[in-house]
């Protein structure tokens, strides 16, 4: 981090500011490597240039595994903001969620806050693409220095617009209100507490800011559709279609949550493999893929790290609509999009938007414009 860096961060226990208290590595550009924060009363280390405030990860472990393991620098993520890569189509959130660009433009020039940046492929995005000013990428896990790695060999040249802090969502070292634009793109149902975690991303948005959210759906389940237009929603007339690949998907999420990851680790390479994923292919054997639904990616690393990521977390919940909408609307957060890859909520916080609700004068009272 930089000096100026410590204007952005806040005690996360009392919401104070901090101070830099040493220094013992500067890089030649004056960054400071090591040193430490905090205030009075409280102390916080910054290592490997990114400040620290949480010593433990064990209570969502498998994340910090995936980086440390996994990854290691190669930036797998990295594959699903590339439109010309394959994984662009199966994964990327960002611009499923961007309402055709309309959802980022507010981030242009801006303060932005990534919650749960992973090793930072949204940053960079945010960065370049979207022309944000400075990124603030908040993660709970040791991806944050594989994310800093990446930075330094590949986008040297914005390693000054981005604050990598190393911290948990249920106590984010930022003052509320402190960001013009907070998101975090699929990430809030892997904490433990789905809703208290969204709870603190609106807070951190200051008023007229705007949020973007993209958390696991729970999916609807019709009891009848058969109006035209309506192919989309999975009604219990089709649900057969795919009740199996959902059920062997659960099977196996369920199952790795009570043997030891050894074994788990055994069973997930075994089903990744190379010769699995070509056997799968192949007339006769397609039923493999639902078995173990499977990530249809060519090589062999991208799909281990995916499938590690989607079946070995302690959480993920699916979420409706109805379900968060409470706690964005008890954050004064007007919702201005629903992705169609659900569920992703695009809004903007406006202070009184709801209790103004019955105002005679309209939206434009509650801050809305054209």
């Amino acid at each position: 981090m930089y000096e100026i860096d410590i204007d952005l961060l806040s005690c996360p226990e009392t919401m104070e500011e901090l101070r830099i208290l040493s220094v013992e590595q500067r890089a030649d550009d004056g960054e400071i490597i090591e040193g430490t924060i905090g205030t009075d009363s409280r102390t916080y280390r910054i290592t490997n240039g990114i400040p620290r405030f949480v010593g433990d990860t064990e209570y969502n472990k498998s994340w910090d595994f995936k980086w440390t393991h996994f990854d290691k620098g190669v930036g797998y993520n990295y594959r699903i903001i590339d439109r010309n890569d394959k994984a662009y189509a199966i994964h990327d959130i960002y611009d499923r969620n961007s309402h055709e660009g309309k959802a980022f433009r507010h981030m242009k020039g801006r303060l932005v806050l990534d919650v749960g940046c992973g090793i930072g492929q949204y940053a960079v995005k945010s960065l370049i693409e979207s022309g944000a000013r400075k990124i603030v990428a908040l993660d709970l896990t040791h991806g944050v220095d594989i994310f800093r790695k990446i930075v330094l060999e590949r986008y040297g040249d914005h390693a000054k617009d981005i604050l990598i802090v190393q911290g948990n969502v249920f106590s984010m070292p930022f003052r509320e209100e402190k960001f013009d634009y907070v998101y975090s793109l699929g990430v809030l149902m892997h904490t433990g507490n789905t809703l208290r975690a969204l709870n603190e991303v609106c807070k951190r948005v200051k008023p007229f800011g705007e949020i973007n959210v993209w958390i696991y759906c729970s999916e609807p389940c019709a009891y009848d559709a058969v109006e035209d237009g309506r192919g989309n929603v999975l009604s219990l007339a089709n649900f057969h279609k795919f009740k199996n690949k959902l059920r062997f998907a659960m099977f196996w999420i369920h199952l790795f949550r009570k043997i030891s990851h050894e074994k788990t680790l055994k069973i997930i390479k075994f089903f990744t493999s190379d010769y699995i994923f070509n056997l799968s292919r192949k007339r006769g054997f397609r039923w493999i893929s639902s078995l173990f639904p499977s990530v249809d990616y060519d090589e062999y690393g991208y799909r281990l790290i995916n499938h590690y990521d989607g079946y070995v977390n302690n959480w993920c919940d699916t979420w409706s609509e109805h379900e968060i909408f409470p706690t964005l609307q008890a954050n004064s957060i007007a919702v201005l999009g629903i992705s169609t890859w659900r569920l992703g909520v695009w809004g903007r916080k406006v202070p009184n938007f709801y209790t103004a609700a019955d105002s005679p004068h309209g939206p434009a009272e509650r801050g809305h414009t054209a």
